[in-house]
């Protein structure tokens, strides 16, 4: 939208007309008489309309704070590891809600440019994030203020609003959340074939090092300096515990006593080795993982391929650090070719691993408790016919596909079933991150390191593979479940309220 100047201003002046005079040196002279077809050409005096001067002073202070407003709902967004579709619309929104007369954004990984219209002015910042994580709660609460929007809201409403959500807490604290991750790891130790006693020590060292991790966050250190510190902790940490406990084994057993134990108790032939890898799964960036993927799928690139070129430096990161260690230590990193129990167990016991990992997941990324739970069921149920699937033929990448398909409307039942108070994000999360190849990408990493490079290389390709076969079918979800995905549509047109035939289509879910 294009403003003139003389369109804009030309209403604050108005003209008033002056006689013309001829000045002379004798100021008793009479002036010469002018011919009739003569005109004065002097310039009238400008007249000021105060009232129209203290409307436009009035209009650009609105204008200023709705674009702080709009910024700051949209800087919280990014800060809690939304998508890029997801800041744009709820920024439309917000926009339209307040009155702007039009709303213009660009968002990447780290930065948001903005421009509000309100005419004749407009104005446009740009906001650039250093803060970067997720968390779910804060993204629910935030994506339900957009969803109850009115048009006419006010600018101190929608700020008392968003100072009400960040007054809120973080769900989980220190302990509670180390926990969460080390019960997580140690049941994804055992979805990567890993024993009982292998399990508990995974699980164990994860809690240490996601403690440590938790506490250089909140110091803000550089992310790549805590994945790698973290990674580098949790791995010492398991090898440390495996070591003490085989020495203890076996000098509390004898050798014959040792074989005659369970392989779930024991550990395969190599010992307790198996394990390393799980323990440092709670540093597998699931979140910006899969929304990066979204973004891709949106077409959203400028978001997009930054954030999943953060997420690959953390993993690398990460595998570095898992390299150093079992270099040093001597220390095996692939996982063992065989469950340690077999049939219908080991299908009740996958089921209950899903669940409880993927709760666990949920709470790293602060969930609620309830969301926490949700996204759990919904591994739980599909988790384990994955694992079988593969089992029986199916391609390990179809299964995925499937898998993250299924996951993805699952979601979307729950969100409906719940009038959407938690969102399909939130849900399907969680639930998938379990089907990132974190073992297998760790591993390849450290194949790389140990120039090992032909299986470095299919390790890799295999992994790759999989994580595209998650994102094509969360994004395949979506598009089934919300036509917003499935059609390039404008953003202000979908408000709710202003269109009510949008209504069954508003995606803020």
């Amino acid at each position: 939208m294009r403003f003139k100047p003389s369109e804009t201003l030309g209403h604050l002046f108005a003209s008033k007309a002056k006689p013309a005079t001829n000045a002379g040196d004798d100021k008793d002279s009479k002036p010469e008489a002018s011919p009739a077809s003569e005109v004065s050409t002097e310039e009238p005096p400008v007249v000021l309309n105060t009232q129209s001067l203290l409307e436009l002073e009035q209009t650009q202070i609105t204008l200023s704070e709705q674009s702080r407003t709009i910024m700051r709902l949209g800087h919280a967004l990014q800060a809690c590891g939304a998508s890029a579709y997801r800041i744009k619309i709820s920024m439309a929104r917000l926009a339209t809600a307040l009155g702007a007369d039009e709303h213009n954004v660009q968002v990447t990984f780290g930065e948001i440019s903005s421009t509000v219209y309100l005419p004749p002015y407009s104005r446009t910042a740009v906001l650039e994030q250093r803060a970067f994580g997720t968390n779910a709660a804060k993204l629910d609460r935030l994506r339900n203020f957009v969803q109850n929007l009115k048009p006419g809201t006010t600018i101190a409403a929608a700020n008392a609003a968003m100072d009400r959500i960040d007054s809120y807490p973080l769900e989980y604290g220190k302990l509670v959340n180390a926990l969460a991750s080390g019960i997580a790891c140690a049941c994804f130790c055992f979805l990567n074939r890993g024993g009982l006693v292998e399990c508990l020590l995974a699980g164990l060292a994860a809690g240490l090092g996601q403690f440590l991790r938790k506490l250089m966050m909140t110091r803000k250190f550089n992310h790549f300096a805590v994945w790698l510190v973290a990674g580098f902790a949790g791995a010492t940490f398991y090898i440390i515990f495996a070591t003490l406990l085989e020495l203890i084994l076996h000098q509390c057993m004898s050798t014959g006593d040792l074989s005659a134990l369970p392989i779930w108790l024991r550990g395969d032939s190599i010992g307790l080795r198996s394990g390393i890898v799980s323990a440092v799964l709670f540093l597998v960036p699931g979140f910006p993982l899969i929304t990066s993927m979204l973004d891709l799928v949106r077409m959203d690139l400028s978001a997009g391929i930054p954030r999943f070129v953060y997420t690959l430096m953390l993993v690398v990161s990460a595998g570095v650090a898992v390299w150093l260690v079992s270099v040093v230590f001597d220390w095996a990193v692939d996982p063992p070719a065989q469950p340690p129990i077999h049939g219908v167990w080991l299908f009740v016991v996958r089921a209950i691993c899903s669940f409880i990992a993927s709760t666990g997941f949920a709470m790293l990324f602060n969930c609620t408790w309830r969301l926490s739970i949700y996204a759990g069921l919904i591994c739980g149920v599909v988790n384990p016919l994955r694992f079988l699937a593969v089992d029986n033929g199916v391609t390990w990448q179809l299964a995925v596909g499937l898998e993250a398909l299924a996951i993805g409307l699952l979601a979307d039942v729950i969100s409906r079933a719940a009038n959407f108070r938690y969102s399909r994000v939130s849900l399907s999360v969680p639930a998938a991150v379990l089907m990132v190849p974190g073992v297998p990408l760790y591993a390849a990493l450290t194949h790389l390191n140990d120039g090992d490079y032909s299986q470095a290389f299919i390790s890799l390709t295999e992994v790759s593979v999989v994580i595209l076969a998650i994102g094509i079918g969360l994004a395949s979800a979506r598009m089934l479940t919300d036509r917003n995905w499935l059609q390039d549509r404008v953003l202000k047109g979908n408000h709710p309220v202003l269109n009510p035939d949008t209504r069954s289509d508003y995606s803020m879910r």
